[in-house]
């Protein structure tokens, strides 16, 4: 029914195999890829590496550098990682990495204060549990667990700012 979508075919690649591209503007810290690794390492793969018939990345450069350099993911996985290929042009890979990183989108510190109070108080889950899963450390888990942390704030009522401004505003 939906084989000519490209999810409906998932190769398992040798992660050697694969190649970086040059553009990819995301970058991820230490932290967040231990936080990836365990959470792969956890869970399984729950998302493809997207790549083009010559096997190069053009969504999950991170992953793969995980598959490559971490002993645990080498082993369950034997350097098996699982792929889409496509067959886009460069200027459509280029296009496609930055609206697949630009769609992930941001945590909202209000909606992760909802979610820890909601995680402790109503499924009982210990604050340690909640640090090791989401790579946060206990000052952090504490304050968005804190009562009223936002409130002084008047934060739900905030207009942010733009990030991007001409050069003309500058």
């Amino acid at each position: 029914m939906f084989s000519k979508d490209p999810i409906s075919n998932i190769q398992w690649i040798n992660v050697n195999e694969l190649n970086a591209n040059d553009y990819n503007p995301n970058v991820v810290l230490n932290r967040e890829l231990k936080l990836l690794e365990l959470s792969i390492v956890t869970n399984g793969w729950i998302q493809p590496v997207l790549i083009n018939k010559d096997h190069t990345i053009i969504d999950g450069y991170h992953r793969t550098h995980l598959a490559k350099n971490s002993k645990k993911l080498k082993q369950l996985y034997n350097n098996k990682v699982p792929c889409v290929v496509m067959n886009l042009s460069e200027s459509e890979r280029m296009l496609l990495t930055i609206r697949i990183n630009r769609a992930k989108g941001n945590h909202i510190a209000i909606k992760m204060h909802d979610i820890v109070r909601k995680l402790i108080d109503k499924h009982q889950v210990p604050k340690e549990y909640i640090m090791k899963s989401i790579g946060a450390g206990k000052d952090e888990v504490d304050l968005l667990y804190k009562k009223g942390v936002f409130d002084a704030l008047n934060i739900k009522e905030h207009k942010y700012s733009t990030a991007w401004k001409s050069p003309k505003t500058i």
